[in-house]
């Protein structure tokens, strides 16, 4: 009993003596993080968007094998492939198979094209149309 007693004595001083200090985040999820900007330049560079989606390797893999074989018009070479870009009104995106669906649950709300060239699934947030992920 006096053991326990001692333990949350000590407990007890040493958050006194050392109080909690709140933890500051890395980054805020709401505001982008700013890169060091380069000697000469006006304008901060931004550093690039956080995933809105975290896939693993199977998941992918899933995700690959399902789109290939679908023949779904594929977006222009030109068309935006880093993750946060705004894609354009004029490229078609479509619906993930059912089976992608049923397996990877993280993607099922989100749409896709293919690029023409590299063939890279591209995943889109359908509520403000930027890009989630890339799967080559």
């Amino acid at each position: 009993m006096r053991k326990w007693l001692y333990l949350a004595a000590s407990c007890i001083a040493a958050l006194t003596i050392f109080p909690p200090v709140p933890v500051m985040l890395a980054q805020d999820q709401e505001k982008p993080a700013i890169a060091p900007q380069p000697q000469g330049s006006e304008k901060p560079a931004i550093a690039p968007q956080p995933r809105t989606i975290n896939l693993t390797q199977e998941q992918r893999y899933i995700i690959k094998e399902n789109v290939k074989d679908l023949t779904v018009p594929k977006a222009p070479a030109s068309a935006p492939e880093k993750i946060g870009d705004v894609v354009p009104r004029d490229i078609d995106l479509h619906s993930l198979p059912p089976e992608v669906a049923k397996k990877v649950a993280q993607a099922r709300s989100h749409l896709f094209f293919v690029k023409e060239g590299n063939s890279a699934i591209v995943l889109v947030n359908p509520s403000d149309r930027r890009v989630a992920d890339v799967i080559n």
